[in-house]
């Protein structure tokens, strides 16, 4: 046993030597200076983001390198960053993603190739007709908020812990409706596993990447592999029950009214068209990995930028009022049902601005990893090599005064309503969805989302945190998640 111990120590300090004693070729950004080898800043990274790395920039500059979990990365600050976003011939967002989610294990189902078209098969069959889905993503929004937060408030307030895992179910409703279909999405267990696999997958971004020393992502590939943590079996299993009742039941449709069926319109319909799949040997499997590789895409950045905004709503209830009387105005245009038309997005001047807001503070210290896809310069001269990993400092650009405004660090939700800057709009000040050519597709399907929500939120209830206070995000290193503190609900007197 100890025999073991001292050879796989002697092996791991053997290892970092031989790492560190290589001389790069390339005039590579300065790493930070560091004195507990093969732990580096890990610590200092881990526990102490913020300050670690305003330190680092003081000393270093826009561009340096730490050393965390075995692993150089460098980090890249406000003035080089546009620099990651718009080469995208020479960094990719996917690649190094798909080194924390190893999805070719966890969806093995579906090639590479298939997972790399997913922003455009999104963008071409989702987000492009926003005005179409608008009247169903706003009936699945009002009825699952009336599942998840009206049934359980009555004539006294309720109090609600950690509503990010209600809001990922609201989330989850619309577009499962329009993923998989009107009728599938009526199952509860199909909104759940929507809602579901996202959070599992979120799990795997949590964990300490404690083998990244020997292989980036190493560590998650062993769990997935090894079925210590695969999420996506369970929810594959579910997914193929209802996409083989739903192809079955078009099948005969179509067969029984030939060119008088009428055709679904959801993403489903659509991978089946485009792939012109054989009715006679339908690969159930795929079709199912091909919807768990949307979901993640679709719902994680959705529900934490709902939920974020959610608590901010009710840690600044001196706003809401104001808020309130917008959304009345707005109201007007809505018929009788309910259902507001997709124009009127654009008279929640406000309500986009508080949301913008929310999103600009959103509590991420780095974010954006890039992977570096061949040799790169900047244009200061320092040097990448390929399979390199950047991580963009987006805290050093929201809380710059020239780029932001005055008070940067305060939350002030209407500064952006004079500028007239939506909240899907990106740029070198805002940079949530990414930038350049492949900025997400979908922000204007979440910021609509979010919207429609908050809309009904707003006029419905009053809301305030349980404790009286601003809660902020809870961190985990330098990501921040949606603060899981009670917040306090109760129906709107009219």
């Amino acid at each position: 046993m100890y025999q073991t111990i001292i050879l796989g120590s002697i092996l791991l300090v053997s290892f970092y030597i031989l790492k560190r004693v290589r001389k790069p070729k390339f005039n590579m950004p300065p790493l930070v200076r560091y004195n507990i080898p093969i732990i580096g800043h890990t610590y200092s990274y881990t526990f102490n983001s913020e300050e670690f790395l305003k330190q680092c920039k003081k000393e270093y500059g826009g561009i340096f390198s730490i050393y965390v979990w075995g692993q150089v990365r460098t980090i890249v600050g406000k003035e080089y960053s546009q620099e990651i976003l718009s080469r995208d011939d020479a960094f990719n967002f996917g690649k190094a993603f798909f080194e924390i989610i190893p999805y070719d294990l966890l969806l093995k189902h579906m090639g590479l190739v298939n997972m790399l078209n997913m922003p455009k098969l999104l963008k071409e069959h989702i987000f492009c007709k926003l005005n179409f889905y608008s009247e169903r993503m706003q009936k699945c929004l009002h009825s699952a908020t009336q599942k998840y937060i009206d049934s359980n408030v009555h004539d006294d307030p309720k109090v609600f812990d950690n509503m990010y895992f209600l809001i990922i179910k609201i989330i989850s409703t619309p577009v499962a409706n329009v993923f998989i279909g009107e009728e599938e999405s009526k199952y509860d267990e199909v909104v759940t596993t929507f809602a579901e696999f996202t959070s599992d997958l979120s799990t795997l971004i949590k964990i300490p990447p404690f083998l990244n020393f020997f292989y980036p992502g190493l560590l998650n590939r062993i769990l997935v592999s090894s079925g210590l943590y695969n999420p996506a079996i369970k929810h594959r299993n579910i997914l193929i029950k209802h996409i083989k009742n739903q192809v079955c039941k078009r099948l005969k449709g179509k067969a029984k009214y030939g060119d008088s069926w009428k055709r679904p319109d959801d993403l489903l319909q659509d991978i089946i068209e485009q792939e012109n799949i054989d009715f006679n040997n339908v690969n159930y499997p795929s079709l199912a990995d091909k919807m768990l590789l949307f979901l993640f895409a679709s719902i994680h950045t959705t529900s934490n930028g709902c939920a974020n905004a959610f608590m901010d709503l009710a840690s600044h209830p001196q706003y809401i009022q104001e808020l309130y009387e917008e959304q009345l105005e707005v109201h007007k245009e809505a018929d009788e049902n309910g259902v507001l038309p997709f124009e009127a997005l654009d008279n929640m001047k406000k309500l986009d601005s508080f949301i913008r807001e929310s999103l600009r503070l959103t509590g991420h210290i780095l974010a954006l990893d890039h992977s570096v896809l061949k040799d790169y310069t900047f244009s200061n001269g320092l040097q990448l090599p390929k399979d390199h990993t950047v991580k963009i400092y987006v805290d050093d650009i929201y809380q710059d005064e020239l780029l932001q405004g005055p008070n940067p660090k305060s939350f002030e939700p209407f500064r952006h309503v004079d500028t007239n800057v939506p909240a899907s709009k990106i740029g070198k000040n805002f940079m949530l969805f990414g930038g350049g050519k492949h900025a997400c597709p979908g922000r204007h399907f979440a910021i609509n989302e979010i919207k429609f929500f908050l809309h009904n939120i707003i006029l419905k209830y009053n809301i305030c945190t349980k404790s009286g206070k601003i809660e902020g995000r809870r961190m985990y290193g330098p990501t921040a998640y949606p603060s899981s503190s009670g917040i306090i609900i109760e129906k709107r007197v009219k």
